[in-house]
């Protein structure tokens, strides 16, 4: 196990705060009590310092409430992100908003001291996206009430054919507001699920030129791309990702620079020293990974916390 005063600075401030513990979700699956028991567990780990929130929906809050008394720690408060209903169309997203915030605030009011939920994850009907007027319209008028109840969004726009024009559209929306983000899928449970790296460098480079705060979540448990046997499909780094995103910040790159680090999968390439990162010919400073994390690119959701930290052990970079 590794301290965070035990580890390189540069990986230190690359990692902390990089993991939203998602073990609810495939491939995982757990149950909540598994998985929040885990989270808990997770706090007094050495390498804590990595992990931020657990990833929860929003109607699920009452069965955690339950849970509480038993699991909860004494003394310390546990971060949470609310994923949002969503809804195929306005009315039915507008109504889930409302039925979200009852249950996020029934459990706020029921756990003051031990529980904080800052962060709301929801997905934006397609249709909604497709007119910029109606995406700058709801998303205004829905990070308002968000923001009100101390809630950070992040606004995912369905991953399909029109993924692309739609995402474009929603990063708009969000480019016009402040302390509202873009959530990028980098993957799932099946090879269809998984945005081509060309499709991970746009969004990079998209909310970085929009000045718009992303976060990630789903295939990203392991740090450099490969080939997966159990999807079929090459998955996505969180090595990659993130230093793509933390370059892209630092040096201006391409959307085409940006792909060339998101295909990569040569773990050599990707290196960590007192000074900063570099990936190949290209480097970026601790201020600048800082900068990049807290800004750019700040987290991902993993249904895994462990697999995560044994790769990098693997690869060196953990004791």
């Amino acid at each position: 196990m590794t301290t965070e005063g035990e580890t390189v600075s540069s990986l230190r401030n690359f990692m902390r705060g990089i993991i939203d513990y998602a073990g609810l979700y495939p491939p995982a699956s757990l149950s909540l009590e598994e998985a929040i028991t885990n989270f808990v567990r997770y706090q007094d780990d050495p390498e804590k310092w990595m992990l931020a929130r657990f990833i929860i929906p929003a109607r699920r809050f009452p069965e955690l409430s339950h849970l509480a008394e038993r699991v909860f720690p004494s003394g310390r408060r546990l971060s949470f992100s609310a994923l949002g209903r969503g809804g195929s169309d306005l009315d039915e997203f507008l109504g889930n908003i409302d039925l979200d915030l009852v249950d996020i605030n029934d459990f706020r009011n029921a756990h003051v001291s031990q529980a904080l939920v800052t962060m709301f994850e929801v997905v934006v009907p397609e249709n909604v996206l497709l007119n910029q007027i109606s995406s700058d319209d709801l998303i205004a008028s829905v990070s308002d009430v968000l923001l009100v109840d101390d809630l950070t969004p992040f606004y995912e726009a369905p991953f399909g054919e029109k993924w692309e024009s739609c995402a474009e559209v929603l990063i708009k929306s969000i480019q016009k507001l402040e302390d509202v983000g873009f959530k990028l899928r980098t993957g799932g449970v099946e090879a269809y699920m998984f945005p081509a790296p060309e499709q991970v460098a746009w969004a990079i480079a998209a909310a970085r030129d929009a000045g718009v705060p992303m976060k990630a979540t789903a295939g990203l448990h392991h740090p450099v791309r490969h080939y997966n046997k159990s999807v079929n499909t090459k998955m996505h780094g969180f090595l990659n990702v993130f230093c793509a995103a933390v370059l892209a910040h630092a040096r201006g790159l391409s959307q085409m620079e940006v792909q060339s680090i998101i295909e990569d999968e040569e773990p050599s390439s990707f290196k960590f020293d007192e000074t900063g990162l570099s990936w190949r010919h290209l480097s970026a400073t601790n201020h600048q990974i800082a900068e990049a994390r807290q800004n750019g690119l700040i987290s991902f959701g993993s249904c895994s916390f462990d697999e995560p930290r044994e790769d990098l052990r693997a690869l060196g970079l953990l004791k």
